[in-house]
């Protein structure tokens, strides 16, 4: 991340979740939802008095699971990572800020124990890696089909809704993602939500980019100091000099 983010989150004790919807990706979150048949039927007026048939309703459940997966880019705030055991080039110049950006390494145990989420994790939230398909669009993962069989109870029809957070086209694999998707309702002026965590409990250790100069550091060292951030910091070494002399061997 850069600078300000970083700040931010050390000030706030937060870390920021997206609407899938605003990122770059066009196919964030994206669903194949089969249009339940016939006519919408749309719900009663407030103090209309009328009876609803066991029919109306399956077919208005089926409306609000289809609407619920159709507009899951519009619903879904997510939050990544690159997940692996060494540090990406790539990552770092893709989202290290030049110069100026800052790394935290953390765990998927650490994550998931020091999140203070305000909803109930268990229903709206989900966390794990990225599926990359070649090709996305044919995928059964992502299509949700309620024109028939049984439709998901609330609770399950958010996880549907979740799981669809976790497909990505396979020209972004290199990102390597492990993220967390947390649902919420409709907020069409939000893009998006910040989350409370025990920072501490999160991060294992803060890097520096490899590029930073001495003033950086000592920048970021000064903002975790300010703050109380007891953590390890360091440079990245990715751009260190190997340890041993290059040359052929007699």
């Amino acid at each position: 991340m850069d600078l300000p983010r970083f700040v931010s989150m050390v000030t706030t004790e937060t870390i920021w979740f997206a609407k899938a919807a605003t990122l770059d990706d066009t196919f964030e979150a994206v669903c194949k939802t089969v249009r339940f048949p016939g006519p919408r039927l749309e719900m009663p007026e407030p103090g209309e008095s009328r009876e609803v048939t066991v029919a109306e309703m399956i077919v208005r459940f089926g409306q609000f699971a289809y609407d619920s997966c159709e507009n899951a880019r519009d619903h879904l705030y997510l939050n990544s990572w690159c997940a692996g055991s060494s540090e990406s080039i790539a990552m770092w110049k893709l989202f290290g800020a030049g110069e100026y950006g800052v790394a935290m390494k953390s765990s998927a145990r650490r994550y998931q124990e020091a999140a203070k989420f305000d909803v109930d994790a268990k229903t709206h939230c989900q966390f794990g890696r990225v599926k990359y398909h070649e090709d996305l669009e044919s995928a059964d993962e992502i299509v949700r089909d309620y024109t028939h069989g049984t439709i998901p109870a609330s609770s399950k029809l958010w996880g549907e809704t979740l799981a669809l957070g976790f497909h990505k086209r396979a020209a972004y694999s290199f990102e390597n993602e492990w993220r967390a998707a947390l649902y919420q309702d409709h907020r069409p002026d939000i893009s998006d939500v910040t989350v409370s965590f025990d920072l501490p409990a999160l991060v294992e250790e803060v890097l520096v980019n490899p590029w930073a100069k001495s003033f950086f550091f000592d920048t970021v060292a000064g903002v975790m100091g300010k703050f109380e951030l007891d953590l390890p910091l360091r440079r990245s070494s990715l751009l260190d000099r190997p340890p041993f002399k290059a040359g052929r061997e007699a």
